[in-house]
Order: structure tokens, then C-alpha cells, then sequence
């Protein structure tokens, strides 16, 4: 085997002394340990290991892995043979810790001796940056799952988020059927025959949250499955630890080691399908509800006065009974006037509605029109949810509730109805994520500052470890962000000059654009005031639209940037700033929709919530964004209130 390209099994074919294995390892280009695969003891090191360390190699030979390694099991160096790169914590002799990523080598031999690479810096950074990218396209395919339709959509998806967030092989998800049983609803992974059924009986070990590894003692058909498939691990928790018999969801590999946190990202998985089983049961409940409801005519006498929903009655020839006052104030008529007249000729439509009636008449069931566009009696327009429900009397179908839900007012909100049962869940499942991915930032940033510390104030690199500790806090400030849809935004605004603040966003993606042959240009009118506005929530806005128009110009030549910023020529108190780009424009059936929350036309890396956090701030600030586009160029005006006089 090798080992950065040195034939490290050589010494197997005669004896080597020591001082050739040191001199060997000295040609490796990472610092490299050799240790005894059952002890754990430090055999040898070479000179980058000592150096990183500031152990002797005298030292090492007292040492065993978990004085310099306490998080890694010593059980994974006897049976690795060769393991992708893994995070640790790595401590130096003065007790300093530092980020590493370790690839373990098995060398093979009656001595079991395993090599032990470590990367620190730039690359131990990368690795932690690229685990935190998939646990934020996790968050985000958790947050798609709540909007999918079918309850087994939804929980493919929470197994995706899975794989993403604990790097296992097999993920699987059992729920309680209604014999008592728990049936294996989802699966991701294949090759192996998991059990399609599990009873009560065998999961009577599992009623907590368990890692079973290889070795370890067979607790349930499930542990005595990884053994046969001879798993590396099998980690299990239940959907609600309060009544565990509900479900479980399963995480198993092969060859990989269960992480610390692999139990706690379980338990979000378990949490999301729970509430994903429980919404469902929620729907079909209200459904069947409703339609109890609306087969008793007393209580649509006492729905129709009560509900802010407008309430259309027809008989079974659809001619209207009555209206009840929120459908007056809608249609303009009053139901004396309007009574015994046909109903097609009250409810003016985008789309013919008498399908839909004649269609509850006879189906007998609740049908859902959808959104359509009504006409009041003075002839304008309002969006409006329909829903048809017959009532019943005697065994038929005697008369028809037609429900109207006045969008006009908070058309964005009602379209997002679907997702408010969510909140909830996913307000919990994001604080889990903040708090997981606020501790890596705040060790990388911690790093950063020893880094600083350690390194004379002239050293080259405290440019970059600066500008590294700016993205660390841009980090942090974006997952504020993301938390920002659930509470209050609370901004420090302060005297902005945008001309130089602008410059300074350019000059931050100038080399990003320079490799994608993007040019740029900025024009700041004379006499432009500043604006009063938080220097970070504007750099999210800058961070945010900039983004989105380099990504628009990526498939074309010559790419062009362009950003303005004068006085409003008609309010005094605004200053205007446009950014154009000369992408291909955004089609004209999206412009509406591309503010929304969880929008996205980047279906594989985009969150939906940029141009939406990017609103939600501006509208913060007092401000206003408005988009423009056409083929061949997309243009966002952006106006910020100017700043008070007596402001620094």
C-alpha cells in the first residue's frame, strides 16, 4: 500500500532500523504518524507531525492516539483498511486544540501498524465548510418536505436530508400501521434485505435512542441483521420517545464510524416524520370535518354569521338561496336582491364555476375549485379561494355551501396557509441546525484568533486570517437571517455612504467575476446623500443580488455589471439604488413569485429565501424593491430612506 505515493510496506520485506523509518516518513508531505493498530501506542512520527505537535519524537514513543486524538475511537485502527477524511480535535503539547482531518492506512503486517495522516489549516476548514454546506441543503430539503403533497414524499425527503446530514449508507423509516406493527414506509440505500415488518416485540431494545456497533452485544432482529450484513454500526431512534411504539428511524453503514452528534440528527429526522405523520393525520381529520359540517344545515345557519370566509348558498338547481355579510361586503349585492337569481350570474368568474357545482351536486363530496378571479358588482376584480361543499337534508343533496376567501388583502399569506402548521417544527428543527452549525464557526473562529495570536503583527497572513474571521461573522449573521422569519428583525442602523460601501461589494466579488469574464461599473450621482441604514442586514441585500446576477451571467461571454445610486428625483427623503445585469432575464410567469419565501428556480443548491430575506430587510429599513426584467437584462431599484442630519 502507499501512502501520498511512498511504498510504505517496504520495511516488510527486511528489517528496517528506526532512524530509516523516520527518514522515511520525513518524505511524506503531511505530518504522519504510525501507530499499533491494538494499542493505540505512537510507534513512530515524522518531522511535520512533531513540528504541528511540538512533541520530540523521543515524546511520541510515550504517547498513545487519544492523547493526541481523545475523540477517536482506538477500536476503528485494528479494522480500518483505508478511511475516507474524518474531523478530530487534535491536541498539542501545550494542551492547545486545533481542527484535523485524519486518513487512517492500514500497512498491513502480523504487527497491524496503521498510518495516520493529519491535515490541519485550509484543508481541515474546507472539510468542515463542505459539512456544513450539506447540513444547510439538508435544512433546506427538510423545509421542502412539509410542502409535498403525499405523506411518502415527504418522507423520501426526510431520508434525503439524512443522507446529507449523517453521511450513513442506509437510512431507514418505520411507522406504526394500525394492527400495531411497524412497517417500513421509506428506505434509502440498497443491498440489503431489511425487514419489512417489525413487531412489538423486537423493539423492545430500541425504545431509546442506541448505536450498536460491530462486536457489540444483539439486542433486536435489527442488530442481528447488521451483524450478519457485517455493518460497521446501526443507530436507531423512536419517532416520539414518549410513546416509542409509533416508529423508528434507522442509520446503518457499512465501513463509516457513527458520529458524536449522529443520535441528535436522528432524533431531528424522527421529529420531522413524526410531525409529517401527525399534519397528515391533522388533514384528513379537518376534511372529514368539514364535511360533517356542512351536511347540517344548522349549523350553516350559524357558520354563515359567524366565519370571515364569504358563504354563497344555491339549491339544487345552483340558484341563490342566500349570502351571508362577509360574501356582501365581497360581491357588492345584498342576498334580498340577489335571491332566486341564477348563480352564474352572481359569481362571475376567470374560470366557468359550473362544472365545479354541478360536479359537488353529483359526486356528493367537497370540491376544491382553487384560486380563481371574481367580479364584484361594480365590475372589478378580487383573487378569491373557492370551495364547494354540498349539504345534505333527508338522505340528498338539498342545497350547496359555496365558501369564498377573499385573497386581496393577504394573497402571499393565504397562498402559504399550508406551510403555518409547519412553523412550529421547523422553528425547533432550525434552532438544532443554528446551534450545529454555530459551533464549527465558532471553532473555525476561535482558530482564526489563536492563528492571529500566534502570528507577528507583520506576517502576510494576517490579511487573510482577518478577512477569514469577516466570514465567519458573515456566516453567523446569515443564519440570524434564515431565523428572521420567525421573530422581530432588530437592526442598528447607522449614516451609510453607498458609493464606498457599494465599491467595497464589488471589490469583494471582482476576482469571482473576473473568472467568469464579468465586467463591472459603478455611477454615483454628485451629491448623493448617505442612508440610514445596518451595515450587516445590507450586505446580506448587496450579498444576496449580486449572487443571484453572477449566477445569471455565467452561461454567456461577456457578462456586464452595472449598479447606480443618485437622489429619488421625486422624494427627497429616498436614494435610489439600481443593479443591472445583462443575464437572460427572468421569464415573465416567475417575476411575481421570485420574493417569495422558498421560491427557487436553483432546485439542487438554492434555498428560495435570499430574495426574500433581501425584501423582508429592505421593507425593514423603510424601503422599498421593485424588480424589472426582459430578455437580455434583469434590473432591481432598491430605495433606502436618507439618513437624519444628525447623524455620524
Amino acid at each position: 500500500m502507499t501512502l501520498s505515493g511512498i511504498e510504505l510496506p517496504l520495511f516488510k520485506r527486511r528489517s528496517h532500523t528506526a532512524e530509516e523509518l523516520d527518514a522515511l516518513l520525513d518524505l511524506l508531505p503531511h505530518p504522519t504518524l504510525i501507530a499499533d493498530g491494538r494499542s493505540g501506542r505512537v510507534l513512530f512520527a515524522n518531522a511535520l507531525a512533531a513540528q504541528l505537535t511540538a512533541y520530540t519524537r523521543k515524546e511520541f514513543l510515550e504517547l498513545d492516539v487519544n492523547t493526541l486524538l481523545p475523540e477517536f475511537p482506538l477500536e476503528e485502527l485494528e479494522k480500518t483498511n483505508s478511511k475516507n477524511n474524518r474531523a478530530q480535535a487534535l491536541v498539542k503539547r501545550n494542551s492547545q486544540t486545533v481542527p484535523a482531518v485524519l486518513k487512517l492506512s492500514q500497512l498491513g503486517g502480523p504487527d497491524h501498524w496503521v498510518a495516520i495522516s493529519l491535515q490541519t489549516g485550509t484543508q481541515a476548514d474546507q472539510h468542515q465548510v463542505n459539512l456544513d454546506e450539506q447540513r444547510w441543503e439538508a435544512l433546506h430539503l427538510l423545509t421542502l418536505a412539509a410542502q409535498q403533497s403525499e405523506l411518502a414524499s415527504c418522507y423520501r425527503q426526510i431520508l434525503q436530508a439524512g443522507a446529507l446530514i449523517t453521511g450513513a449508507r442506509h437510512l431507514l423509516l418505520y411507522v406504526q400501521n394500525q394492527n400495531g406493527e411497524l412497517d417500513l414506509e421509506s428506505v434509502m440505500g440498497s443491498g440489503i434485505d431489511f425487514p419489512a415488518k417489525l413487531q412489538e416485540k423486537d423493539i423492545g431494545h430500541l425504545r431509546t435512542p442506541k448505536i450498536w456497533r460491530s462486536g457489540k452485544t444483539i439486542e433486536s432482529p435489527l442488530h442481528k441483521l447488521a451483524h450478519a450484513a457485517k455493518l460497521s454500526f446501526l443507530a436507531s431512534t423512536p419517532l416520539d420517545l414518549t410513546q416509542p411504539e409509533n416508529g423508528l428511524v434507522v442509520a446503518a453503514d457499512e465501513e463509516a464510524t457513527p458520529s458524536r452528534d449522529l443520535l441528535t440528527m436522528l432524533q431531528i429526522l424522527a421529529a420531522s416524520a413524526a410531525t409529517a405523520r401527525i399534519n397528515a393525520r391533522l388533514a384528513e381529520t379537518v376534511k372529514q370535518d368539514l364535511a360533517h359540517l356542512s351536511e347540517s344545515e344548522a349549523l350553516g345557519l350559524a357558520l354563515q354569521q359567524s366565519v370571515q370566509d364569504g358563504l354563497v348558498f344555491t339549491d339544487s338547481d345552483q340558484n341563490v338561496i342566500e349570502l351571508n355579510p362577509a360574501a356582501e361586503d365581497m360581491l357588492g349585492y345584498s342576498s334580498a336582491e340577489i335571491r332566486g337569481r341564477p348563480s352564474h350570474e352572481v359569481l362571475i368568474s376567470s374560470r366557468p364555476l359550473f362544472p365545479m357545482l354541478e360536479s359537488a351536486l353529483k359526486e356528493d363530496s367537497v370540491v376544491e375549485v382553487g384560486e380563481c378571479k371574481l367580479h364584484r358588482r361594480d365590475g372589478s376584480e378580487f383573487p378569491a379561494l373557492v370551495r364547494v361543499a354540498p349539504i345534505r337534508k333527508e338522505g340528498q343533496v338539498k342545497k350547496l355551501a359555496i365558501f369564498l376567501n377573499d385573497l386581496s388583502e393577504h394573497e402571499e399569506f393565504d397562498l402559504r396557509s399550508q406551510q403555518l402548521q409547519q412553523r412550529a417544527w421547523l422553528g425547533e428543527v432550525t434552532a438544532i441546525f443554528a446551534h450545529e452549525v454555530r459551533n464549527p464557526i465558532n471553532n473555525i473562529s476561535t482558530g482564526l484568533q489563536l492563528m492571529q495570536l500566534n502570528l507577528p503583527e507583520q506576517d502576510p497572513l494576517q490579511e487573510q486570517i482577518k478577512r477569514l474571521q469577516e466570514d465567519c461573522d458573515r456566516l453567523e449573521h446569515r443564519m440570524k437571517s434564515v431565523l428572521s422569519f420567525s421573530r422581530s428583525l432588530e437592526h442598528k442602523p447607522e449614516a451609510l455612504d453607498m458609493g464606498e460601501f457599494c465599491r467595497q461589494q464589488l471589490e469583494r466579488w471582482r476576482p469571482r467575476m473576473a473568472r467568469k469574464n464579468i465586467k463591472d461599473h459603478i455611477q454615483v450621482a454628485p451629491n448623493t446623500p448617505p442612508v440610514f441604514g445596518d451595515r450587516r442586514a445590507l450586505d446580506q441585500v448587496f450579498t444576496n443580488l449580486l449572487t443571484n446576477a453572477i449566477q445569471a451571467m455565467e452561461e454567456q461571454d461577456n457578462g456586464f455589471l452595472g449598479i447606480k445610486i443618485e437622489p429619488d428625483a421625486v422624494n427627497a427623503e429616498m436614494v435610489d439604488i439600481h443593479i443591472s445585469d445583462n443575464g437572460p432575464g427572468i421569464p415573465e410567469e416567475l417575476r411575481k413569485r421570485v420574493f417569495e419565501p422558498f421560491f427557487t428556480t436553483k432546485e439542487e443548491e438554492g434555498t428560495g429565501l435570499g430574495l426574500a430575506i433581501t425584501r423582508r430587510i429592505i421593507l425593514a429599513h423603510k424601503g422599498k424593491i421593485e424588480l424589472e426584467s426582459f430578455p437580455g437584462g434583469t434590473l432591481f431599484k432598491i430605495q433606502l430612506p436618507v439618513a437624519p442630519a444628525n447623524e455620524p
